[in-house]
């Protein structure tokens, strides 16, 4: 039974380690181009940069762990039926069940440390990967100023310049000196470039030949329309200095943003739901004191306060002498004054329950997400591990071309389940838990089939029995 396990692994780890490398890597490029805009050009630090990519992969194990079991237990088995080990071992009295029983203690204990991964070390990951992405967020790209826009991120002044080319030079520039409460003037140039300090805190902008307008005093005579004049100076070479100490990275404390879902751990979520759950049970019994305190009426027509006495409005109304019209239009008034009031209070509280219900679906379904992702790994195992012996085809072929759409059918399930859920139109516990419900009878219809010696996938079988079909044709 030794050599029977080191022989399992041996042909698993290979395959598992290349396609965990090549998923996450796969799942990586699909989850940065939604940030590279926000990359490039911003004059980053590589560490920067490798750190973001670091916690982005972090970010995908827990959907590149199912899609390594699942072709790499395909490949192991499919391997060592088409080398007739499998058969060996049948003859030797070793049934499919007992070969699948160390990758199986494998994949069990891979599954509790992808739990505790995602509930323990994952959260915080994330938490420091979402700062990170804020500040790279805000960070402002160095030469960036866009051609023919004017340009007002730099603090006290808005810049236009009509062309930039590739040597930094640039022509027709426009400043604008907002720094002074409307005293400051422009100044308008023919051409210069664009450079930055040495430690990179500073913009540097060397105009040649131009003009600075400066507004003077404003000189008022009785009579005679205002008017606003302007200095002009001309000159030849003119150097401007901006402050850009304020637009590099600066990396924000994680602590001092508030928590997402994602970066709580399931104790936290359960707290968080649990006060979730006071606060609704409080609201609503608070609306529904308020509004029997309020809204019901005595035979006076003032309002309960201690006890509730309910009262009939029309007996109520009929008490009223009919020739005294005005009363009776004024007890209508006050009624539909007080029922209206209560109509916008039930639609408040109902609106506010509401959110809170999604509130409460979106902790129920981060919750169930991290147990279903983690009981993914071992589901995996009972598909790829009996399809492969089924097939017996080791290698990139069809079977792992089918364990790749299976993989696709349990990956848009629940990523699409999990939007849905997040929005209140399902019940998050049969949502998070769809993919694994889908996929587990097929895992136990393929084990079934694989134990029993099955011909289901072999195509020489088909073959065969179309031949047979023809042939008596």
């Amino acid at each position: 039974m030794k050599k029977l396990h080191k022989l399992v692994f041996k042909t698993f780890f290979g395959p598992f380690l290349a396609t965990l490398v090549i998923s996450n890597f796969l799942l990586l490029m699909i989850w940065m181009v939604k940030y590279l805009e926000d990359i490039i050009g911003k004059g980053l630090d590589f560490s920067i940069i490798m750190e973001m990519i670091a916690r982005g992969s972090l970010n995908q194990i827990p959907f590149s762990l199912p899609l390594a079991v699942l072709l790499s237990s395909t490949m192991t088995y499919g391997k060592l039926g088409e080398t007739i080990e499998l058969t060996a071992m049948k003859s030797l009295g070793v049934s499919l069940t007992k070969a699948m029983q160390p990758l199986f203690f494998f994949c069990f204990l891979l599954s509790v440390g992808a739990y505790y991964f995602t509930n323990d070390y994952l959260p915080y990951s994330n938490k420091k990967l979402g700062v990170l992405i804020g500040d790279i967020t805000k960070t402002k790209p160095e030469l960036m100023i866009p051609e023919g826009v004017f340009y007002s991120d730099l603090k006290g002044y808005t810049i236009r310049i009509g062309k930039k080319y590739e040597d930094k030079t640039i022509a027709d520039v426009l400043i604008f000196d907002d720094s002074r409460d409307g005293q400051g003037g422009f100044v308008a140039s023919d051409s210069g470039n664009l450079e930055l300090s040495a430690d990179g805190n500073f913009l540097i902008l060397n105009l040649i030949d131009g003009n600075t307008y400066k507004r003077d005093k404003e000189k008022i005579k009785p009579g005679k329309l205002r008017r606003l004049p302007f200095v002009r100076n001309e000159f030849k070479n003119n150097r401007l200095v901006f402050d850009l100490s304020g637009f590099g990275f600066e990396k924000s404390d994680p602590n001092s943003r508030g928590k997402a879902l994602k970066n709580m751990s399931n104790s936290d979520l359960l707290a968080n739901r649990d006060s979730v759950f006071n606060s609704r049970y409080k609201e609503s019994n608070k609306t529904l004191e308020y509004l029997t305190h309020s809204f019901m009426f005595r035979e006076d027509t003032t309002f309960v306060t201690d006890t509730v006495t309910g009262y009939d409005f029309d007996k109520m109304v009929a008490k009223l002498n009919e020739s005294d019209s005005s009363k009776q239009r004024i007890v209508y008034k006050v009624a539909k004054e007080f029922a209206g009031r209560a109509k916008a209070r039930i639609m408040s509280t109902e609106n506010s329950l509401k959110n809170t219900n999604i509130f409460i679906n979106r902790h129920t379904a981060e919750i169930h997400k991290k147990y279903s992702m983690a009981l993914a790994c071992l589901i995996m195992f009972f598909i790829g591990a009996p399809f492969g012996a089924i097939v017996r085809k080791g290698g990139l072929g069809l079977p792992v071309v089918i364990g790749v759409l299976l993989f696709l059918l349990y990956y848009v399930v629940t990523t699409s389940m999990y939007k849905v859920v997040k929005k209140g139109d399902f019940d998050p516990i049969i949502g998070m838990w769809l993919s694994p419900i889908i996929l587990t009878p097929i895992g136990i219809f393929l084990t079934y089939k694989a134990t029993t010696d099955s011909d289901l996938f072999r195509i020489e079988v088909y073959k065969k029995f179309f031949a047979r079909i023809f042939s008596r044709k």
